[in-house]
C-alpha cells in the first residue's frame, strides 16, 4: 500500500521484493467439470467477436479530481476504499468511504419510477467523519477509512449500539442513541460506528462525526475489512492486517472475543492462541494473510494477500520471522504482465457464516492482492451469477468465477474485447434497484494514482 506510516513503518515496498508461492495442495479447491468457461486464458488475449457479451462500461460518478470527468469532485476522498448500502426497501445512502470520511450518495437507479432517483444526488447527509483517518497521501497522514458494513438489527435494540453520539440538526446539537446503521474500520486499528436513531426515538440523516467504539492501535492492529452475522446481527469480523494478521471478532457490545473458526488455511506458524485452537496458526512472512473480509447473504469471504517480511525504509530485513503491517507483496501492473497474468499474489477463500472453512476459488494464480468481492445477478451479461473479484494490485483486473464450484471464468472485459484494469480497485457492489443504484450495475471504489487519487464509479453490461 502507498500510505501514512503504520507504527514505525514509512516505507512503501514494490511488488516482487519478496516472491512466496501459493500452494493448495491439501486444500478444498473445488473443480468445475467440462470447458468454455475461459479457464484457461491468461487475461490479456482479445476474445473473437462471438464473445462479446462478456462486455462492459465504465462511468466515473464520483472523484478527487476534475480529470475524472465524474459529476461530483470531491478532492477528500482519497483513496476511495469501501462501499456499503441498505437493502431495498430501506432508504438510505451508498456509502463510499475514502480519506478521513465517508460520502454519501444517493439515486442512480436508471428505471425508477421518480425522476430525481435516476441520477446520483447528495442530500443533508453527505459526509460522515471517521476518528482514525484523515485525507492526507503522505506520511504525516494518521490513518485511511478501509472497509464499512451494514447493519441489520432492530434499531432500537442493544447490538452494537451507538451512544452519545451528536450531530447539529437545523441549527441544534442534537444526541444519538440506537443501534448502528453502518460500521467503519481504518487502517490505524480504529472501529467506529454510526446510527441515525436520536435519544428521543426519531430519525436524523445529517452530517457529523461518527462515534469510535474500539481503538486497536495499541495492540498493533490495521483494520482493512469489516463484516456482520447476518442471520443474528451478533457477532462483528475485521480483517487485521496489523502486527499479527488475523481476523478478529467482537460481539455485540463491541467487545474483542476470541475468534471462532476463520482459521488462515495457509499459515504454517504457531498457533494464534494455544487455548483457542480453532483460530488456527499464525502467518509467517511471505505467506497469504487477510486482507479483507465480506458478507454476501449467508457467505463469507475472505480475501488474501500475500505478506512481506519485517524491512526498514532501505529494504533490508530487519526481522525474517515477522511480516510487515499493512504492506502486501503485490506486483504492479508491468510485473503482472511480465508474470504473463499470473502474479500469485492472493487467495480467496468462503467460510460459512460459523467460520467453517467451504472452498478456495481455483484461481491457478490470477489474483494479485484481491480485496473487493460481489454476486453479479442474472442480467449481468456473460458473467451473469457469477463471484467477481477484484485485484487491488497490477491493472486492478476483475476476476470472475463460478459461483458454485469456485472455477474461474475470465476477467471482465470491455466493449473491444479486452481486459480493463481499474487502478487501485478496492470495494464491488452492486446496487439494490430501489434508491440505490441499478442491481445490474457494479460500482466500485478504486485509490487512484498509487492511492492519491480516488474514484467511485459503476460497471454496466454494454450488449
Amino acid at each position: 500500500m502507498n500510505r501514512r506510516k503504520f507504527l514505525d513503518f514509512t516505507a512503501r515496498y514494490s511488488g516482487g521484493a519478496f516472491t512466496a508461492a501459493i500452494t493448495t495442495a491439501s486444500l478444498p479447491v473445488l473443480h468445475a467439470c467440462g470447458g468454455g468457461d475461459g479457464a484457461g486464458l491468461n487475461g490479456n488475449t482479445v476474445l473473437p467477436p462471438q464473445t462479446v457479451k462478456n462486455s462492459y462500461r465504465q462511468t466515473n460518478l464520483a472523484a478527487t479530481s476534475a480529470a475524472y470527468g465524474a459529476k461530483f469532485t470531491l478532492p477528500g476522498m482519497v483513496d476511495a476504499w469501501g462501499i456499503a448500502i441498505r437493502p431495498a426497501g430501506a432508504g438510505g445512502h451508498f456509502w463510499v468511504l475514502g480519506g478521513g470520511s465517508s460520502w454519501q450518495f444517493v439515486g442512480d437507479v436508471s428505471t425508477s419510477s421518480d425522476p430525481k432517483l435516476r441520477t446520483l444526488f447528495q442530500d443533508g447527509l453527505a459526509e460522515v467523519y471517521l476518528p482514525g483517518a484523515d485525507s492526507f497521501s503522505t506520511a504525516a497522514s494518521v490513518g485511511k477509512s478501509t472497509g464499512t458494513a451494514f447493519n441489520g438489527a432492530p434499531i432500537n435494540s442493544d447490538q452494537f449500539r451507538v451512544a452519545a453520539q451528536t450531530a447539529t440538526v437545523n441549527g441544534s446539537q442534537v444526541t444519538f442513541d440506537g443501534s448502528a446503521r453502518f460500521v467503519f474500520v481504518t487502517d490505524s486499528g480504529q472501529l467506529s460506528a454510526w446510527t441515525d436513531r436520536t435519544q428521543s426515538g426519531g430519525t436524523a440523516r445529517v452530517n457529523g462525526p461518527a462515534k469510535l467504539m474500539y481503538d486497536g492501535a495499541a495492540l498493533g492492529m490495521a483494520m482493512f475489512g469489516v463484516a456482520l452475522k447476518t442471520d443474528t446481527w451478533d457477532t462483528l469480523w475485521v480483517a487485521d492486517f496489523g502486527i499479527t494478521p488475523q481476523i478478529r471478532q467482537f460481539n455485540k457490545v463491541w467487545q474483542l472475543v476470541p475468534t471462532q473458526g476463520f482459521a488462515n488455511p495457509f499459515a504454517t506458524g504457531d498457533l494464534l492462541d494455544s487455548s483457542n485452537p480453532s483460530q488456527g496458526n499464525a502467518a509467517k512472512p511471505g505467506e497469504p494473510v487477510p486482507f479483507n473480509i465480506q458478507v454476501l447473504g449467508s457467505r463469507v469471504f475472505v480475501m488474501y494477500c500475500v505478506s512481506q517480511v519485517l524491512r526498514d525504509v532501505n529494504g533490508f530485513i530487519i526481522d525474517a520471522n515477522k511480516t510487515t503491517p499493512s504492506e502486501e507483496d503485490s506486483l504492479d501492473a508491468a510485473g503482472e504482465t511480465k508474470a504473463g497474468g499470473f502474479p500469485n499474489r492472493g487467495k480467496v477463500v468462503e467460510y460459512s457464516l460459523g467460520g467453517s472453512l467451504v472452498m478456495v476459488l481455483d484461481d491457478g494464480g490470477r489474483l494479485n492482492a484481491p480485496w473487493g468481492v460481489a454476486l453479479a445477478p442474472a442480467d449481468f451479461g456473460l458473467l451473469s451469477n457469477a463471484l467477481l473479484v477484484g485485484n487491488f494490485g497490477g491493472a486492478g483486473k476483475v476476476a470472475a468465477f463460478n459461483a458454485s464450484t469456485g472455477r474461474f471464468i475470465d476477467f471482465m472485459r470491455n466493449q473491444a474485447g479486452q481486459v480493463f484494469g481499474l487502478d487501485g480497485t478496492w470495494a464491488l457492489q452492486f446496487g439494490n434497484d430501489a434508491s440505490l443504484g441499478d442491481t445490474n450495475a457494479l460500482y466500485f471504489a478504486a485509490g487512484t494514482e498509487g492511492e492519491a487519487g480516488g474514484l467511485f464509479g459503476s460497471l454496466r453490461y454494454a450488449g
